[in-house]
């Protein structure tokens, strides 16, 4: 008789090569220079007011992806075509939030609309865009990516940014804000997926755009300004 493991055998389903891939992304967020320099009590206004204009424009033109992605998906996945087009609402206006949160810290650089982005979040933006357009569900992909490192990491980094910077809430608006948001929005990916039939096709997608998120995303926190 062979000798018992208590090991629970590793699931090769399509499905669950895709939560491991999105559970590798969140899992590794934490190795991102910026996360690290955190971790050492190591951050300055520098490097708040970098992370800030870097992630200004995924939220200028990120729900916008959500919106074509929508427009694109197929009716079979009906319940996915109208999740994205309510998060694409509800994220429209977060921008906002960031150059709140740069006034108030005294940034004096130039307004970010009229700017390009920096070429980390070039990448990330140039990723949804595809996807929206190739495989529009896979866009639930790279969401569950961010909501994901929001969730398990947003609470803890941007607390850890107040403290070293001394700044009051209200200052860390984008950071906190977004942390218990993407807690809601998790479950709410995690339902709209249990729901959508995908075809082995889709979730080979849908892993690709994960696992590519997360390193697009990971390298705006790991770029040289850090």
């Amino acid at each position: 008789m062979a000798a018992a493991t208590d090991q629970t055998p590793i699931s090769n389903s399509p499905s669950a090569h895709f939560e491991r891939t999105v559970a590798n992304a969140i899992n590794n967020f934490p190795t991102a220079r910026l996360l690290q320099r955190a971790d050492a009590g190591q951050i300055e206004m520098r490097h708040y007011h970098a992370i800030l204009c870097c992630l200004f424009h995924q939220t200028y033109s990120g729900p916008y992806t959500f919106a074509r992605a929508a427009v694109n998906c197929e009716w079979r996945h009906e319940l996915a075509k109208e999740y994205l087009l309510r998060h694409a609402e509800e994220e429209r206006t977060h921008w906002r939030w960031i150059l709140d949160d740069l006034k108030s810290t005294g940034y004096a650089g130039p307004d970010l609309r009229n700017t390009p982005p920096h070429y980390t979040t070039q990448a990330y933006l140039g990723l949804t865009y595809y996807i929206a357009e190739h495989t529009p569900i896979a866009r639930l992909a790279i969401a569950a990516v961010l909501e994901g490192i929001g969730a398990a990491h947003g609470s803890v980094y941007g607390r850890k940014i107040v403290q070293q910077l001394k700044l009051q809430q209200f200052q860390v608006s984008f950071l906190l804000s977004h942390a218990d948001t993407d807690i809601v929005h998790t479950a709410e990916l995690n339902k709209v997926l249990a729901a959508s039939e995908l075809t082995a096709d889709d979730w080979t997608w849908m892993s690709h755009a994960a696992e590519t998120a997360g390193r697009f995303y990971r390298a705006i926190y790991d770029h040289e300004a850090f």
